[in-house]
């Protein structure tokens, strides 16, 4: 058994005091006897036992009744009841002890280790008369339950979140009649908001703040923070889903600090009463609410309201027309008649379906091949999912009650026309240049920027980038234009500033906060314009390696270098649409912050990620092994040597993001793939583009000079000058020789002039040329 983490010191405690001679007593055990004796809350009488872990009580200091937590407690029992009657366990009859869990998480984990010691759950299984088999708990989030009870081997059922879909369904409709388009929301979980979210975007219902409503509702201090977070979206149309205390919390907190500014809708998962709201006439005057009015367990309903009006402990106040079934009853029956089946199976193998006996174990695995099923074996009658829509107002005697204005069923919302006329009815609250928060929005104008300190930076960085390949691209085109670019066309150079441009481009995804439409265009912006950069200096590096060697011309064509360039970069683009289809881009939701807001990032693995850029990384490969041959070459203003440089540079830039990617914590991956993403068009920039214009502003002056002629050299006409004439003399005896510009006297020397390390045959004479010319009789040459 393997014990670990810090909350396991109660539990080991626990055991050692169970050790004690004193402790036995505490216990209920006795000094003569090893065996434990068995005791239960509430006491029912079985022959087997399931120990259920529900929160029964809720409030500060667990002072009130939860009427949630009632009502699954004693559809727990109802369904034992009902197996019993059912006769489903030969000859056993199946009883429930509920331990309260009302506290938190630590308290769930002392209840969990009072059910294991009160319930025999370590001791022999002959000590066990009445034995506890297994236990039942609706906390399925709790991680610390769920690992002590799978280290002790006991086999649990965890009662799931109940689906609030079909009540969500039921708001979609009420908001648009209401002309609430402009709403802030609040529930008790990520979850439910993550669900509403996504129904109002499909009904273009815009979310502009998301909170999340406390456990603890003692203090309005604590719910004052949600008010303010909900202030946020700039909208008086407030959504409250959850539990009546919570709700009830919220407007308390209203109440107390004279915040008035909303109208709120109330989806209460459970009952709502209107005696809760008793007092809040300043803010909860005019409220509406959507309350459930069908049962998935009708049969439990009609047992629930007779047990509830005998026994005023559990059930205060109990009005039977106020009664809603708890969500969560349907999946609580189904718990419990899961361990049912479980306990058949174990009698029927093990015992000879004679009773309960000491060899047999329960096991919850593959019970589904037993064809069993709750709804047949139970008869459960569900009714269709029905709601009913209430006003609360107060009456002559200002007394707060609730009065039925419409109700909705099977997609049909009927609401009373005549409630729209009443004072107190909610204002509408439309979309008028709202900011949305949906994380499935489908308004592409509604992106929210992020204001990290490196989206900054990154962003910066890119727009320079994007100014200078832009000023390069109009060069090299003005220059195009002119035709004054010796070398050829640059159109490979233009597409390749072009594609840094679309690099630089590429942080935009990551620059604003998460939805459906930003996951699906980070990888796929990113690894496109990744292929783009490194499939054009491949296909231009590969000219240049082949372009002088033997046997092939001294030029490829644009023609092949296009073909090789389109067939590299839809490689990338196949790749792309079968990594969407297969693993489609999601968004999740962060940890609630500690103010209560709801941030939402890209789900999906990093090294994933990397993963599906691996083609990216093999064209990076490529030009790694590429490069070293077209150092030499003088092509295009030594593009080659410019390339090498680059794609060194490049290739560390990779190494460098890819590695903080991996190691850096989460909430810095966005921030690495910004940074190779910035990086590398800023590497081609400064080691390809900088110098290949230098040289081309060279070239163009050296030109212009070259195009001016050389001003005729004239006689001297003072004694100063008599040095310079003798110096020019011999120049002067070939004067009347035609005019020779100085690009004819020197040629200009690029890229295609002869190697001067090659050594011709001797030519002969230059001045032979000039010597059936005679000298002038006027002119004497002086040595």
């Amino acid at each position: 058994m393997k014990i670990t983490g810090p909350h396991w010191t109660l539990w080991v405690s626990t055991l050692l005091m169970m050790s004690t001679p004193g402790s036995k007593a505490l216990w209920g055990w006795s000094e003569e006897s090893s065996c434990q004796m068995q005791r239960s809350f509430p006491p029912t009488p079985s022959d087997v036992y399931i120990t259920g872990l529900m929160g029964v009580h809720g409030g500060g200091r667990c002072g009130l009744v939860d009427p949630a937590g009632v009502q699954m407690m004693e559809a727990a029992r109802w369904t034992a009841a009902k197996l019993g009657e059912a006769k489903f366990i030969p000859q056993i009859s199946v009883g429930v002890t509920t331990y309260d869990t009302c506290g938190g998480d630590d308290a769930v984990l002392r209840a969990g280790i009072a059910g294991m010691v009160q319930g025999g759950y370590l001791e022999e299984a002959q000590c066990n008369i009445h034995p506890h088999l297994g236990v039942l708990h609706t906390h399925p989030e709790n991680e610390q339950l769920s690992s002590f009870l799978e280290d002790l081997d006991v086999p649990s059922v965890a009662v799931s979140s109940p689906d609030l879909t079909p009540q969500l369904e039921a708001l979609m409709p009420l908001l648009l009649r209401l002309n609430w388009t402009s709403i802030v929301v609040a529930a008790p979980s990520v979850k439910v908001l993550k669900q509403f979210g996504n129904l109002a975007a499909r009904y273009r219902i815009c979310v502009g703040a998301e909170a999340i409503l406390p456990y603890t509702t003692s203090d309005p201090k604590v719910y004052r923070t949600v008010l303010e977070i909900l202030e946020t979206g700039e909208t008086g149309g407030a959504v409250l889903i959850g539990p009546q205390d919570r709700l009830q919390a919220a407007l308390s907190a209203a109440a107390v600090f004279n915040n008035t500014t909303f109208d709120w809708l109330l989806a209460p998962t459970g009952p709502i009463q209107a005696e809760v709201f008793q007092g809040l006439n300043s803010v909860a005057s005019g409220v509406l609410a959507i309350r459930r009015a069908s049962q998935s367990v009708p049969e439990f309903g009609e047992h629930f309201k007779n047990v509830a009006s005998i026994d005023p402990t559990l059930y205060p106040n109990f009005d039977p027309d106020d009664y809603v079934e708890e969500p969560a009853v349907f999946q609580v029956v189904e718990g419990v008649f899961k361990m049912g089946a479980g306990i058949r199976r174990a009698v029927e193998e093990n015992c000879q379906g004679i009773g309960w006996c000491a060899n047999a174990t329960l096991s919850l695995s593959d019970l589904e091949a037993d064809g069993l099923d709750v709804v047949e074996a139970l008869s459960i009658k569900s009714q269709r999912p029905r709601y009913q829509i209430l006003h609360l107002s107060p009456d002559d005697s200002t007394r707060l009650t609730f009065s039925k204005v419409g109700f909705y069923s099977a997609g049909i919302l009927e609401l009373d026309e005549g409630a729209k006329g009443k004072a107190d009815w909610p204002s509408p609250h439309p979309c008028v240049g709202c900011h949305c928060l949906n994380v499935r929005f489908w308004f592409f104008l509604d992106l929210r920027w992020r204001t990290d300190a490196w989206v900054t930076i990154c962003a910066t960085m890119s727009i320079i980038g994007v100014l200078v390949s832009v000023a390069i691209m109009i060069y090299i085109m003005i220059q195009g234009c002119r035709g004054r670019l010796p070398e050829g066309s640059q159109t490979f150079s233009v597409l390749l500033l072009i594609s840094c441009v679309f690099l630089y481009a590429s942080i935009l995804p990551f620059s604003f906060e998460a939805s459906s439409i930003i996951c699906t265009l980070r990888p796929v912006i990113t690894s496109m314009s990744y292929a783009l950069v490194f499939s054009l200096m491949l296909s231009r590096s590969l000219m240049l390696a082949t372009a002088d060697s033997e046997g092939l011309v001294g030029h490829v064509s644009g023609l092949v270098q296009s073909a090789l360039l389109f067939f590299m970069v839809c490689v990338q683009a196949g790749l792309g649409v079968q990594q969407f289809l297969l693993d489609p881009p999601q968004f999740i939701h962060t940890p609630p912050s500690p103010t209560g807001g709801i941030s939402y990032t890209c789900s999906g693995d990093r090294l994933f990620f990397l993963i599906s850029h691996s083609y990216v990384m093999f064209l990076l490969l490529l030009l790694l092994l590429v490069s070293p041959f077209i150092i030499r070459s003088r092509r295009n203003y030594h593009e080659g040597l410019l390339f090498f440089i680059a794609t060194v540079l490049v290739a560390g830039v990779w190494v460098a993001w890819a590695t903080l990617y991996m190691l850096m914590l989460p909430m810095w991956s966005d921030a690495c793939i910004c940074l190779g993403l910035a990086s590398t068009p800023t590497c081609l920039l400064l080691c390809v583009f900088v110098p290949k214009t230098y040289l081309m502003v060279r070239a163009a002056a050296r030109d212009a000079v070259a195009a001016t002629p050389i001003r005729a050299l004239s006689r001297p006409h003072s004694a100063h000058d008599l040095a310079r004439a003798s110096s020019l003399a011999l120049y002067d005896s070939i004067s009347h020789l035609p005019e020779m510009t100085y690009s004819q006297l020197h040629p200009p020397m690029h890229a295609y002039a002869p190697d001067p390390t090659v050594h011709f045959a001797p030519k002969e004479n230059a001045y032979d040329a000039y010597s059936h010319y005679q000298p002038s009789p006027h002119k004497v040459t002086q040595f």
